[in-house]
């Protein structure tokens, strides 16, 4: 290992491990270079003793320097829909940043997409490229609990849904939107449909709202599968929808959580 390469690591490492540690390696002229903090002795270390050195630097700094071998779980990524003129891909144009949460960790500062088409994760590794591009990964669910997008403006929180947990909720596996969770709940299944036009294929971006006021989560289709929600109180959120302006087919999240967190209080 070069001696460049080490300061890369030292330069990184805390002080007070700089302290304890000294590293031993061979230069490029194939003269031995001992690295060590003041207060040490000249006493050289042999060989085994810096690459044992030199792993315990690679473990601690392993998030930073390396890909996480766990997340590279899945499929390789082939992007089927490249002449389309409309792409399945969730806010395929705007810049963010994301992180994964597993069963054993969270990953966090990663390039990630997500597929409302096929209901997949996918994650882009920077750390190599392969015929020219960086390789894409369409992960396992398997292994994913949930995963967070965020935008300048906005977060998505998303969460896997499977069995049994999703048939208790009467919703169907895969990833949705968590955007509120109070006493009621709300979520968002974004997704796409596929048709043609002028013999390309396209795809509809078509969310689907959903809400729970008790154990189950119902798709909201209109304002009245939205009211018999609410029960006794059908009448006054009636009310509330109607002052303040709310028009259900065009509502953003933010007026649905107004109208959800309103009932919570009632």
């Amino acid at each position: 290992m070069k001696i460049r390469n080490i300061k890369i690591l030292i330069n990184n490492t805390p002080k007070i491990l700089l302290f304890l540690v000294s590293i031993t390696v061979s230069g490029q002229n194939g003269k031995t270079v001992s690295l060590k903090s003041a207060g040490e002795s000249g006493n050289n270390y042999n060989t085994s003793l810096t690459s044992r050195q030199i792993a315990f630097l690679r473990n601690i700094y392993s998030e930073k320097i390396e890909v996480p071998k766990e997340l590279i779980n899945g499929k390789e990524y082939e992007p089927y829909y490249l002449k389309s003129e409309i792409k399945p891909l969730l806010f395929p144009l705007r810049e963010r940043t994301a992180s994964i949460i597993t069963r054993t960790r969270r990953y966090s500062n990663l390039t990630l997409q997500y597929d409302t088409f096929l209901d997949e994760v996918i994650y882009t590794d920077t750390s190599r490229t392969i015929n020219f591009r960086f390789p894409q990964i369409a992960l396992n669910k398997d292994i994913l609990e949930g995963f967070n997008l965020y935008f300048d403006d906005d977060s998505l929180i998303f969460r896997n849904f499977s069995l049994p947990d999703c048939s208790e909720k009467n919703l169907k596996e895969g990833f949705y939107e968590v955007v509120y969770e109070g006493k009621s709940s709300y979520i968002i299944r974004h997704e796409s449909s596929y048709y043609e036009r002028q013999g390309l294929s396209n795809y509809k971006y078509s969310p689907k709202n959903y809400i729970s006021t008790g154990k189950g989560f119902y798709k909201i289709k209109s304002l009245k599968s939205l009211l018999s929600l609410f029960g006794d109180n059908a009448d006054k959120m009636k009310e509330y929808i109607h002052t303040s302006g709310i028009r259900l087919k065009r509502a953003n999240k933010n007026e649905i959580i107004s109208i959800i967190k309103y009932y919570d209080s009632l």
